[in-house]
């Protein structure tokens, strides 16, 4: 536990209430960390190998429990190590610099793969290890072909990227899977710390503490909200990869019946809504840690260009419902309201729903590819 009972300050949005703050400040294992350099009085920290930039750029502070946590190694008071200050949060009315490059600024500590950190850090977590992504691989004998195959092995490996950017590997169970697949996994995941068990997934989550457990399914009656996002300690995704679309697969997972069915909606639709492994997965502790139970605004973050294409190319046409045949370029900025929408994405869609737009600003037609998407629209 953190010490002197003290509550994290976080680079969160105003608008984020005092719940949200104390939700990340108690599930976060990153705060740990930084107990255990408060504690030391050391809050301006370097590194003494090389840390990727753009996960400097994000959290260094997480990339560096990582280190701690996956691959060892600690922290040590620093000796003539200077550099530039790149990243900055507060915690426990302190501001804790990560340092990097060549600079001025002197470091109380770096990070070493030589001291020794692991075990302090493992016994400051949580007795358990919640929340869980669980990812059932029940199903995995309905790949019939190499490519689902190896695309659903990368999803996994991408998951647990995404699960890294906010706890770390202990958070990821894959269950469900028959023998030799744990091994097949391993094999592609290189160094990670993943649970894995062979019961069907939610008893698998229930026995590792998950008093509430959700199933994400596209084809569920109710929607994700809030109240399910913040309050349960176990998700569920279905291991499906299919490159012909088979509706209701995840209603064939061997579960015990502990899960309770929910969908990730974007205004009652499912339509452009991510459905990669490692998307939900990111919807999921998005909307946890970030936008405080808001499942549509994490849904809009991870959304690609290609996802509000499609989702724009659904709405033109249950507007033009056949009919209509030239769109008003206001209805962009109706759906731009909503969709992370460009405005040349939303001339390829009107294009792809056989629709001509009207009144477009004439930025939108200029040189380049956007100018022959119009042309092509006209």
């Amino acid at each position: 536990m953190p010490s002197r009972g003290c509550r994290a300050m976080t680079c969160l949005t105003v608008s984020d209430p005092e719940r949200c703050r104390e939700r990340r400040f108690r599930e976060l294992p990153r705060y740990r960390l930084l107990g255990m350099l408060e504690e030391r009085g050391w809050y301006r920290l370097g590194s003494l190998i090389h840390l990727d930039r753009s996960r400097v750029r994000e959290n260094p502070f997480q990339e560096l429990l990582l280190r701690v946590l996956v691959w060892g190694g600690g922290f040590r008071g620093a000796v003539g190590w200077s550099g530039v200050e790149v990243f900055r949060e507060e915690y426990c009315g302190r501001v804790f610099r990560y340092l990097a490059g060549r600079g001025g600024e002197r470091a109380d500590a770096v990070y070493t793969p030589s001291a020794d950190w692991r075990m302090e850090l493992l016994v400051r977590l949580p007795e358990r290890t919640l929340p869980l992504i669980v990812l059932d691989l029940s199903l995995l004998h309905r790949h019939v072909s190499l490519s689902e195959l190896s695309s659903l092995r990368r999803q996994v490996g991408a998951v647990l990227g995404v699960v890294r950017r906010f706890l770390w590997d202990r958070h990821l169970l894959v269950a469900g899977a028959p023998p030799g697949a744990y091994e097949w996994l391993r094999l592609f995941m290189g160094r990670a710390l993943v649970d894995y068990s062979p019961l069907a997934s939610d008893e698998a989550a229930s026995l590792r503490g998950a008093r509430r457990i959700i199933l994400l399914d596209p084809g569920a009656d109710r929607d994700l909200d809030a109240r399910d996002v913040l309050e349960a300690d176990a998700f569920i995704l279905g291991g499906i990869v299919d490159r012909v679309p088979r509706p209701g697969e995840t209603r064939r997972l061997r579960l015990q019946g502990l899960a309770e069915p929910r969908r990730l909606a974007l205004r009652g639709s499912v339509h452009g809504v991510p459905s990669r492994l490692n998307s939900v997965a990111e919807i999921v502790l998005r909307a946890r840690y970030e936008t405080c139970g808001d499942v549509e605004e994490a849904i809009r973050r991870v959304m690609s260009p290609r996802d509000a294409r499609l989702r724009a190319y659904v709405e033109l046409s249950r507007w033009s419902r056949g009919r209509r045949r030239k769109v008003p370029w206001s209805l962009y900025e109706e759906l731009a309201s909503w969709l992370p929408l460009s405005p040349r994405d939303f001339v390829r869609a009107t294009r792809m729903a056989g629709l001509e737009v009207e009144g477009e600003p004439p930025s939108i037609c200029g040189p380049g590819p956007a100018r022959r998407e119009c042309r092509l629209s006209r």
